[in-house]
C-alpha cells in the first residue's frame, strides 16, 4: 500500500471509518497472518489472533502516535497476542503441514520437499515462542531485519542477533550445519 494512502486511511480510521480500518487491516493481514501462525503453530488459533488483534487495533488506534508506523504497529500487537495464546497453550501443540503445500514445486521431487518441510516443522516446535516468532516473521511473512525488530519493539542490533541464533538452534534442532536452502 502506498504511504499517502495508508497515512490517509489511518486518519480516516482514527476518526471512526471502520471501511478505512477494514482496509488497514486487509493490507496487513497476509504477513502478519504468516508471523502469527509460526507462533501459535494452528491455523485456527492464527485466525483467532488476528481476529483479536484486530479489534485491539481497533480500540487503541487512537494510541497509534505515528500514523505512518501503522504496519509495525499493528503487527506488534498480532505477535503480542500469538505470545500470549502460545503461553497459555504451552509448547504441546504442532502445527499441520498441508501435503499439497510441498506438491507443485518446479523442479523438485513432492516428497523431498514434504520431507524437509516436515523436519523443520518438527524442529520449529523444540523452538521458543521468541524464537518462531523471529523466524515466522523473517521468512514467513518476508519482513526486513528491521521491520522484524519494529514489529517485536526491539533495536535492530537486538533483532540481528537472536535471529542469528534462531537459525543457529533450529539448523541444530534438524541436525543440519545451515538451514539456509
Amino acid at each position: 500500500m502506498e504511504g499517502a494512502v495508508e497515512l490517509e486511511l489511518v486518519l480516516a480510521a482514527r476518526r471512526g471509518d471502520e471501511v478505512a480500518f477494514a482496509r488497514l487491516v486487509e493490507a496487513e493481514a497476509p504477513r502478519t497472518y504468516r508471523a502469527v501462525l509460526a507462533i501459535v503453530r494452528s491455523p485456527e488459533d492464527a485466525q483467532e489472533v488476528m481476529q483479536d488483534a484486530s479489534m485491539r487495533a481497533w480500540r487503541q488506534l487512537r494510541g497509534l502516535r505515528e500514523a505512518d508506523s501503522w504496519p509495525a504497529w499493528f503487527r506488534r500487537i498480532a505477535v503480542r497476542q500469538a505470545f500470549d495464546r502460545a503461553g497459555r497453550q504451552g509448547r504441546t501443540r504442532l502445527r499441520e503441514v498441508s501435503l499439497e503445500s510441498a506438491e507443485g514445486e518446479a523442479g523438485h521431487d513432492p516428497s523431498s520437499g514434504w520431507a524437509y518441510r516436515a523436519t523443520v516443522m518438527a524442529a520449529l516446535h523444540h523452538l521458543s515462542s521468541e524464537d518462531r516468532a523471529l523466524l515466522g516473521l523473517r521468512f514467513g511473512a518476508d519482513l526486513a531485519v528491521p521491520d522484524v525488530a519494529a514489529a517485536l519493539g526491539i533495536p535492530l542490533g537486538t533483532a540481528k542477533s537472536r535471529l542469528h541464533r534462531a537459525l543457529g538452534r533450529l539448523a541444530a534442532a534438524m541436525g543440519e550445519d545451515d538451514v539456509r536452502r
